[in-house]
């Protein structure tokens, strides 16, 4: 085994409690940095991270970490066991519907 590589590797690695998954968007948003609209249901890979445990529920709460796709900037979502729901932590704006315009008539 070629000892050289390790260190370049464990760069890369995160701490032990971070997975790497691959998670789709539970809602629209928008990066703050670049203003890249990613859409619901688009799957972008995430660090995910356990941060806590819910009091009313006993659930772990997680922070998924993800980073723009143009920019590289991060910004993060954390899952609300209260409301069933995920809340947008930092870097990005919430986006409700977006509407297409297809570039045909009918």
């Amino acid at each position: 085994m070629d000892t050289k590589h390790i260190d370049t590797m464990q760069k890369y690695t995160t701490k032990k409690s971070a997975k790497r998954v691959r998670m789709s968007m539970p809602f629209g948003l928008k990066c703050n940095n670049c203003d890249r609209h990613t859409d619901k249901g688009e799957k972008l890979y995430c660090f995910k991270r356990a941060i806590g445990i819910d009091s009313t529920f006993e659930v772990e709460i997680y922070r998924f970490e993800f980073w723009c796709q143009c920019c590289r900037s991060d910004f993060s979502i954390v899952s609300d066991p209260g409301r069933y729901d995920y809340v947008i932590e930092s870097g990005a704006t919430f986006v409700a519907k977006r509407f297409h315009k297809f570039p045909y008539r009918l």
